[in-house]
């Protein structure tokens, strides 16, 4: 059985591009009960110059295909010992094969490849599964103390270190991004999709030379139903509170002017969109999210499976977000604006004196985005937002919600915003520059804490080719303390990534 498998196969590698007589070899073999009809059926739905190898690794999942005799096949029957075989199936190839679907573009640069002449690998229960990622290696340099590292948000005080320890050098790959997307059949007549994301932001490993040992971090995890003029969604995914980011891969883990005027978050949700085209050109969408309540004021430094209830979970009831848009298409591309708002609520606890108190904490912000593209070498983004306890955006970062007693019981009050200038010199060549700006309501803060935090972010990319790209950056924060003229600083950081995506 075997000796006739492996000549009726090299005989259809000798035609295969010929008049491509594997579909009849297909039937012959699911008459014979080599092969299922189900089998066959998703062998049909191949795109045709993928049909030979999709067979081969059939044949060879079922084990009627040694590892040898494939690898025959694959060089055209010569000796695969003089000719080293190349696989032109990956070996998780799964039997039951289906149509190619493109790779997840990643937040941020495009710079994934495409994947669309790629046959897909399959989930147990027959999705389309496609494995994308960005291999991310960061070097940098810091000339202040500052609250990470690698990735800096804000400074730390002046002088607030007496070691010289202010200016460092170190390199790091765990903003390492890798993500798998599923796409398959119609449910209830939408679309379902899905994603599942992790990084190495999670911290290190535990052992003295574990600086390096980085470990996994969720970013996303949501399943999707798009029908054609409505979506719903569940998981956890970007807040549609102030969505954009601005462009950078030495700011890749936490977005580029996080604590400097861009509010983010990815969080368990319900989600709902409704969208609505009045011709070709104009479109309007408007989402609605029931999300997960946090306000910002998780602050254990130890790993845990545990969770305690916080601020916004006092609250009983889930944050509820909104966002509007409308999208204008021009000589092809888009002009974005959005208008969204955030409200949840919270009640914070605390002792004064031997008396146990609540004070209720109103969680709310407005924001305003926009996407200008006014050519294909030139185009702006930005956000602007106003609003009260949302350190879980990153605003007013650790400081969103003091302590009961104290003038921010109820929350702080903050506003700022960024805007971000690219310019796309070619398809190899861009530069993105950027400013953002977080002022929390100095009145409200104690005296000490930051009351504005600011940063210039300039950077050059250039794409080697549609796997590799080089990006260097150069980072100005501003980070200045409430009545503390003496504790204001100004660090810098320059950084170069290097970026493998696939």
């Amino acid at each position: 059985m075997k000796r006739l498998l492996l000549s009726l196969l090299l005989s259809v590698c000798a035609v295969a591009f010929a008049e491509d007589p594997v579909e009849a070899l297909a039937r012959l073999l699911a008459q014979k009960g080599v092969i299922t009809s189900d089998e066959l059926s998703k062998l049909n739905s191949v795109e045709g110059g993928h049909r030979v190898q999709a067979l081969i690794s059939i044949l060879e999942a079922k084990g009627l295909l040694s590892s040898t005799e494939v690898a025959k096949l694959e060089t055209g029957g010569s000796d695969p010992a003089q000719t080293p075989a190349v696989r032109l199936v990956p070996a998780v190839y799964a039997a039951a094969a289906a149509p190619a679907t493109p790779a997840v573009t990643p937040q941020g640069p495009p710079t994934g490849t495409d994947t669309t002449s790629v046959p897909p690998v399959t989930s147990q229960s027959k999705f389309p599964v496609t494995l994308y990622g960005n291999i991310v290696l960061n070097s940098f340099f810091d000339t202040s103390l500052n609250n990470i590292e690698d990735v800096p948000l804000f400074t730390g005080k002046q002088g607030s270190d007496p070691f010289p320890n202010d200016k460092t050098f170190g390199m790091t790959a765990r903003q390492t991004r890798l993500g798998l997307k599923y796409q398959g059949a119609e449910v209830a007549g939408a679309k379902l999709s899905g994603v599942v994301e992790v990084d190495f932001f999670g911290g290190q490993a535990a052992f003295a030379n574990g600086i390096n040992m980085d470990l996994l971090r969720l970013r996303l995890a949501y399943g999707r139903m798009d029908w054609e003029n409505f979506s719903l969604e569940a998981g956890q995914d970007w807040s549609i509170f102030a969505p954009l980011n601005p462009t950078s891969f030495a700011e890749y883990a936490i977005p580029s002017m996080s604590a400097s005027g861009n509010p983010w978050i990815r969080q368990p949700q319900i989600q709902a969109e409704l969208r609505h085209a009045m011709n070709d050109a104009f479109k309007l969408k408007w989402q609605l999210a029931a999300a997960d309540p946090d306000m910002g004021d998780y602050q254990t430094t130890t790993f845990s499976s545990g969770r305690t209830p916080g601020i916004g979970e006092r609250g009983r009831m889930p944050e509820l977000a909104t966002r509007f848009s409308f999208t204008d298409t021009v000589d092809g591309r888009d002009y974005a604006i959005g208008v969204s708002g955030i409200y949840g609520r919270g009640q914070n606890v605390g002792t004064i004196g031997v008396l146990n108190i609540v004070r209720p904490v109103d969680s709310w912000g407005v924001a305003l985005d926009w996407t200008l593209p006014f050519s294909k070498f030139f185009n702006i983004t930005g956000e602007a937002y106003e609003g009260r306890a949302l350190g879980i955006f990153s605003v007013a970062s650790g400081e969103a919600v003091g302590a009961v007693g104290t003038a921010a019981e109820h929350g702080v009050l903050s506003r700022g915003g960024w805007m971000q200038a690219q310019f796309n010199f070619n398809p190899k060549w861009q530069v993105n520059l950027a400013y953002g700006i977080d002022q929390p309501d100095a009145v409200e803060l104690p005296v000490g804490n930051r009351d504005r935090n600011q940063t210039y972010m300039g950077n050059l990319m250039y794409k080697l080719n549609s796997t590799v790209t080089f990006a260097w950056e150069y980072r100005r924060m501003l980070t200045d303390f409430r009545n503390q003229l003496f504790a204001d600083e100004r660090g810098d950081q320059a950084n170069m990534a290097v970026v493998y995506s696939f």
